[in-house]
């Protein structure tokens, strides 16, 4: 069972939410603000939660870890998981979201660590890769260290291996 209880930094913890806490996830996803940026609003109707849930957090399909971000104020301001993990190649697709509100506090950049440390260190990953449509989302991967491994006019791929993010945490 992927289920922890909190991963603490000095701006913000991550933790995996109660299924009452949902209705935050639906108020991000819902926020143009915050999605306009990430491909659009989605909807994410009641009906929909209990499957999502099971998947993406409590028992979780093994392939899939979900974390709320919450200041110290204990105010969730965003989300940071993996996706698709393949444990043959160890890889996995990486997500982040902070409220729009909440942007340019450092929640981001803390949240990315705290989830990539958990990733490479406690879960097995090797490498997590994002595709990129925004430039505030690209200016952000590039400024922690992931290297672009693919370019197109629409979207960028990124990528980080454990020993790249090892050697950005001696640094």
């Amino acid at each position: 069972m992927l289920n922890i209880s909190r991963i603490d930094g000095k701006l913000v913890y991550i933790k995996q939410p109660n299924f009452d806490e949902l209705d935050f996830v639906a108020e991000l996803w819902s926020e143009e603000e915050t999605m306009n940026d990430v491909g659009g609003v989605v909807t994410f109707p009641t009906e929909r939660r209990e499957f999502w849930y099971r998947k993406m957090v409590d028992p979780s399909d093994g392939k899939n870890f979900y974390c709320l971000i919450y200041n110290n104020d204990d105010i969730p301001v965003g989300e940071v998981s993996f996706h698709r993990f393949d444990a043959e190649e160890k890889k996995a697709d990486f997500n982040i979201k902070i409220q729009s509100k909440y942007r340019g506090k450092g929640y981001g950049k803390e949240a990315i660590s705290l989830l990539l440390s958990y990733y490479f260190y406690d879960f097995g990953g090797q490498v997590i890769y994002d595709n990129v449509i925004n430039e505030k989302g690209k200016k952000v991967l590039q400024s922690f260290g992931f290297n672009i491994v693919l370019r197109s006019d629409s979207e960028i791929l990124f990528k980080m291996t454990k020993e790249k993010f090892i050697e950005l945490q001696g640094a």
